[in-house]
């Protein structure tokens, strides 16, 4: 989908470091300590090579010999490089995790990180030169079985070091502590570069719809070898890809596509919103691009894609969403906008002067696309910016001075765009930046953060599992990719199930998280078969259990990851219930404190079927005769109290 999508996820959410009802002090546990570093493969590099440590994600790394103990471990770099491992742990327990890391540089650092346990993301970073010990404490979750194990160089020249990790068992994880309701914080919003984030009224559409259609569509769905990232895998250069786009036979020629089927289908399977990929990193853009550079539909297929999608998904009564990406394969400048330091690249570029020249003229083409697209196209409710990473690397100061992404444009930018790409604010004569034609022509469109600017949601990305508490202070929209492999197109690709994308839901529904699940069209325009049943089963059971998700919140509790969660809306408490619940098996669920509020009733949402409960001296209640078989994966029940949740 982008750069290395997961791993700028993870790096995102370093600053979360909560997890659920995680002990401070983990180490008092009362169990003995057991040396559990049995459980990761080749834990201290000693076999000399990377086995057990080769990830999807990992990228860059390497055996050296440069080894805190022994013979070797392994060196994470240059530049934003990742070594990831998948361990099997115990669940329901205390853990230590550790290891040794530097750097080659003071001025870079080294990331530790542990994920997937049943919490948020929780890392430890060094940028000393010597060898130094780190570690995290977590507790893994009810159901869990495995962990993501994590050695990040973020960025750099340089290149980070690690050595001899350890995983330590320090006891059996204590009972869930009893939760009264979760007081909900008042949303600050947030201002960065003269724009400020849209406040809650105008984001309402976005947390009740829920759920929403992400669609990755373009020529590299003409192209069995790979993905929307073919081109970047395969290290093809721009003539052949696009001599293979444009075959006739075998090409991208879009034959069968037709907006309105998919705006029907989406609607089918119970979707609110949907965001179609207008440009991807390839830069062919689905839309009628007037740029002279640009690479588009309509000059190659005399069709605007876009037209016809805003137009279908619009009558439809969906919301509409685009996808968009500033970064373009196309140009050598991309990864060296300075002319002085070309980042490493799969096409062997090197650094010169013309790179600089090059890089603002994919900014000046980034500029005359967004504003058409803002201005163009009716109405937009959302945009998924994807790619404002300059090299594929995270360079947060540079990024912000190449794009603008502000309200304003730098007068003295080092990589002006021309006049003729310009709009002017009306009061002040001034250039407008990104957020400024944004908030000009789509006042009320919600964006998320990956075009260099703070972003009004969060997303978050890719198949593992969501976890953590509740995100109030910041909405977020996570994506997944309901093709296994890839987010564009593959032949013959299996998808995850229907009872995986109802825990996905149900696991962001609780959170305060939107579900953007993406299907991935052929060249022709047809979604294959395998995903249209999978979203169709979707729309049937949410067709039952709906009003436990659409406009509802997270909470009134905190959920606990792989056992239950909770959404609320008005007088009505909706517990979401997983296979992995130590009450499954009892046809029994039991909340947490309801306080002084009463209840009068409790159905099974999925068949309407009252069920029975009784009240307990510690203020929960103790449902019974739960028929968890009716849809395992997710069981949804409705508490009605006498009164709403939160009095205003």
């Amino acid at each position: 989908m982008k750069l290395d999508s997961f791993s700028l996820l993870n790096v995102s959410i370093i600053t979360l470091l909560f997890s659920l009802q995680m002990p401070s002090t983990a180490q008092t546990a009362k169990t003995k300590v057991i040396d559990d570093t049995y459980l990761i493969t080749n834990a201290g590099f000693e076999m000399g090579n990377l086995d057990g440590w080769k990830h999807w994600s990992t990228k860059f790394s390497a055996v050296t010999k440069e080894a805190y103990t022994g013979k070797y471990a392994v060196k994470i770099g240059p530049e934003r490089a990742f070594c990831r491992q998948e361990t099997k742990v115990r669940s329901n327990s205390l853990y230590r995790i550790s290891a040794y890391v530097k750097t080659e540089s003071g001025a870079e650092e080294v990331q530790f990180m542990i994920s997937d346990y049943g919490g948020a993301a929780k890392s430890v970073s060094s940028s000393l030169t010597e060898y130094t010990k780190v570690s995290i404490d977590f507790q893994t979750a009810f159901s869990t079985e495995q962990i993501l194990i994590s050695l990040i160089h973020p960025t750099g020249n340089g290149s980070g070091f690690a050595d001899q990790i350890e995983l330590t068992y320090l006891g059996e994880a204590p009972k869930p502590i009893l939760q009264e309701f979760v007081q909900i914080p008042k949303r600050i919003l947030k201002e960065e570069n003269g724009t400020s984030q849209l406040p809650d009224k105008k984001m309402d559409w976005f947390l009740n719809d829920k759920f929403g259609m992400f669609i990755h569509w373009g020529v590299y769905a003409a192209m069995p070898e790979g993905n929307e990232w073919v081109r970047h895998q395969e290290a093809w250069g721009h003539e052949y890809y696009q001599r293979r786009a444009r075959d006739p036979e075998t090409g991208f020629t879009a034959a069968k596509f037709n907006a309105t089927d998919w705006a029907n289908l989406a609607k089918n399977a119970g979707m609110k919103y949907m965001a179609l990929t207008s440009r991807h990193h390839d830069g062919f853009a689905l839309f009628d691009s007037k740029h002279p550079s640009s690479w588009t539909s309509k000059k190659d297929l005399g069709r605007d894609f876009i037209k016809e999608y805003t137009d279908a998904v619009r009558t439809s009564g969906l919301h509409v969403g685009l996808y968009y990406s500033p970064m373009s394969w196309r140009y050598p400048g991309y990864y060296d906008v300075t002319g002085k330091d070309c980042k490493p690249n799969v096409w062997g570029y090197k650094t010169a002067k013309w790179h600089k020249e090059d890089a603002r003229a994919m900014k000046e083409e980034v500029y005359e696309q967004v504003t058409t697209l803002l201005k163009d196209y009716g109405k937009i409710d959302y945009m998924f910016w994807d790619g404002g990473w300059l090299s594929q690397t995270i360079n947060d100061e540079l990024e912000r001075a190449f794009w603008d992404p502000g309200k304003y444009q730098n007068p003295a930018n080092e990589w002006p765009v021309n006049d003729k790409y310009i709009t002017k604010d009306e009061e002040t004569g001034k250039a407008l930046g990104i957020m400024g034609l944004v908030r000009k022509y789509q006042p009320e469109m919600v964006v998320n953060e990956r075009f260099s600017w703070i972003g009004d949601v969060h997303a978050e990305e890719g198949g593992a599992s969501t976890s953590g508490d509740i995100r109030n202070e910041q909405y977020g929209e996570k994506c997944v990719s309901l093709q296994k492999g890839g987010w564009g197109y593959r032949p013959n690709s299996k998808v995850y199930s229907f009872e995986d994308i109802v825990v996905f839901l149900s696991n962001c529904a609780v959170r305060n998280i939107n579900l953007l699940l993406n299907v991935a069209p052929d060249r022709e325009g047809v979604i294959p078969q395998n995903q249209q049943d999978v979203l169709l089963k979707m729309g049937n059971w949410l067709s039952k259990v709906g009003n436990g998700i659409y406009g509802t919140r997270g909470g009134p509790w905190q959920p606990l990851f792989g056992e239950y969660g909770f959404t609320f809306n008005e007088n009505k408490i909706y517990c979401h219930i997983y296979q992995g619940s130590r009450e499954f098996n009892s046809g029994k669920f039991t909340t947490q404190s309801l306080g002084n509020k009463k209840v009068s009733k409790v159905i099974n949402l999925y068949d309407g079927k009252p069920l029975l409960w009784v009240k307990n001296k510690n203020k929960t209640i103790t449902i019974s005769g739960v028929d968890y078989t009716l849809n395992p994966s997710t069981t949804i029940l409705e508490i009605t109290l006498t009164e709403p949740v939160y009095l205003k």
